[in-house]
């Protein structure tokens, strides 16, 4: 086996079988997912699919090969109407949702994406990705045909990208491992084999081997033995929000002066909450008039 150090800790690395055309992407989060839960109060169903789609867009963003934020997002008319999960290249990742919380706190903790998005006929799962360099958007629609999040993931490796895709996640809690196994566009008859291999050791392997395998090499030679194993150098996924003061006071800017006036006289002040972080940025009636004044006088300059 050819490897970087063994991991530890939120990780992301890929991995090749090195006799045959298959290649593989191994996710582990922990501190990530816990800090992403740590911005709202989820219910334990609610929570339990965000930290699954939050492995998922690491393990996608990795496979895409994709120069750009990569954002989740599970809409329905169900208990859970809205989630959203995003990654952006350096794999920072934030997330958030919307739910009805009595609805959701019927569900059990594994409950499906159907369950929570409200059925296959009125819910959708969309993958966008947005490139750095400022190119058109790409959106590619999901249906909600699988009951779980690995296998509505991997469907749509197979039927989006055209590449053969095995994914297993397994989720202890907050901590979150996965491992995608794909074919490679050179792939042949020769790799059937390995293939075949590769892919029944995923799906026939322990929940705790698959744990083992995504933070650590020894525990990925266990679960591919006797395969050659390349694993490239691993990367640092983190929880980061890009929420800032200056985002905010353009956002008051678009609501508008006579919105920000409701806001002063209903509550004294402008309180702006971060849905993905939830930092609450506040402004006193001054500093929220201010914001008008200011656009108003950098107008002015520009005329004259």
């Amino acid at each position: 086996m050819t490897s970087a150090v063994a991991t530890g800790g939120d990780t992301l690395s890929r991995f090749l079988f090195e006799r045959a055309a298959v290649r593989g992407t191994r996710v582990r989060l922990a501190d990530t997912t816990q800090l992403m839960l740590a911005s709202h109060d989820y219910p334990p169903a609610l929570a339990g699919v965000l930290v699954e789609l939050a492995g998922s867009a690491l393990l996608l963003a990795a496979a895409l090969k994709f120069d750009g934020t990569l954002i989740v997002q599970l809409a329905g008319s169900g208990p859970a109407r809205l989630i959203v999960v995003e990654c952006a290249p350096t794999l920072a990742m934030r997330a958030t949702a919307q739910w009805d919380d009595a609805r959701v706190r019927t569900l059990p903790a594994d409950a499906t994406l159907e369950a929570l998005a409200g059925g296959a006929a009125s819910a959708r799962l969309a993958i966008t990705l947005d490139p750095r360099d400022g190119a058109p958007m790409y959106q590619g629609i999901v249906a909600l045909s699988a009951t779980s999040v690995s296998a509505t993931i991997a469907h749509y490796l197979e039927t989006s990208e055209q590449v053969a895709s095995r994914l297993r996640l397994v989720r202890e809690g907050a901590t979150l491992a996965g491992i995608l196994l794909q074919r490679m566009p050179a792939s042949g008859p020769d790799d059937d084999a390995t293939w075949a291999r590769a892919s029944e050791a995923l799906e026939t392997c322990a929940a705790s081997a698959v744990l083992h395998a995504a933070a650590d090499n020894d525990g990925l030679v266990a679960l591919f033995p006797g395969e050659d194993l390349r694993v490239f150098t691993p990367a640092t996924p983190r929880f980061h929000c890009s929420c800032s003061a200056a985002r905010v006071e353009g956002a008051l800017r678009i609501a508008g002066r006579e919105e920000i006036e409701a806001a002063i006289a209903e509550g004294g002040e402008v309180v702006v909450t971060c849905e993905f972080c939830g930092r609450r940025y506040r402004f006193d009636p001054a500093e929220a008039r201010a914001l008008f004044a200011q656009r108003g006088d950098a107008v002015a300059q520009t005329r004259h």
